[in-house]
């Protein structure tokens, strides 16, 4: 049985869907595609979308994985007709209703490569070209990713900085305090508008003993003290008090 790709309007059925193709009385099938291409030179550029949509649909119907071998089938269609309408005898009675025809046909072809997925339509030159620009691309991103990788190790450290085994908690208490000491003027003598910059300092650049600090646990030390995570610091593990200097003593 020979595959049918293109939705027919009934037999005795005056009332279709704009897009159904055929006669009234009697269709023959075989020619479905030459009652495509009649339907086609009636709609206006604006619906071809929805006017290969509404077959490529009928046929999914019964074929679901269809979708490749139906823009084949349209292309090629459109191809044999292009082909055959640009050989046309200019100088011909008809010639006005082939250009017109051959419009449409080059224009719903315009249409087809938009959505042609499957390159069907691209040369194998335009492919080429193709990759040696998305090539082209990945190199200009590949560069731009480099120079700031290689700035970012700028200030990568050879080494860590180590805490003191068992004293990570006085460590702790003291860049908390650091956070708020407050200058004479009355402002804050470091700022931030988050926690962040301060554990991942830490976490990156410090270690605890021969142990790294992590990421997860330096953040519990500066969260929000109404958290559960939060890590309350015991004044028996305190070591340090920072005081600001007084004026009268310095010389």
């Amino acid at each position: 049985m020979t595959e049918r790709f293109f939705k027919f309007r009934g037999r005795f059925d005056f009332s279709p869907h704009p897009y159904e193709i055929g006669n009234p009385i009697f269709s023959n099938r075989k020619l479905e595609d030459n009652f495509f291409a009649l339907k086609l030179y009636s709609l206006p550029d604006g619906e071809y979308r929805a006017f290969y949509d509404f077959h490529m649909a009928y046929y999914l119907l019964r074929n679901p994985n269809g979708k490749e071998a139906f823009f084949r089938k349209v292309n090629r269609s459109i191809q044999r007709r292009i082909t055959f309408y640009s050989a046309k005898d200019p100088f011909k009675n008809v010639y006005e209703i082939h250009s017109a025809n051959l419009d449409k046909l080059e224009a719903f072809q315009k249409f087809l490569n938009s959505i042609d997925e499957w390159n069907v339509n691209t040369s194998v030159e335009k492919m080429l070209s193709q990759r040696d620009a998305e090539i082209g691309f990945l190199k200009g991103n590949l560069a731009d990713l480099q120079a700031r990788l290689d700035e970012l190790l700028q200030y990568e450290a050879s080494e860590k900085i180590v805490i003191n085994s068992g004293n990570i908690a006085a460590f702790m208490d003291v860049m908390r305090q650091i956070r708020k000491l407050v200058l004479p003027n009355g402002k804050r003598l470091v700022t931030t508008q988050g926690h962040s910059p301060w554990y991942k300092m830490i976490a990156k650049n410090f270690v605890h003993g021969e142990k790294p600090i992590a990421l997860a646990a330096a953040q519990n030390y500066f969260s929000s003290e109404d958290s559960s995570k939060y890590i309350f610091i015991a004044d028996k593990d305190r070591a340090f008090d920072i005081v600001p200097v007084d004026p009268q003593t310095q010389h």
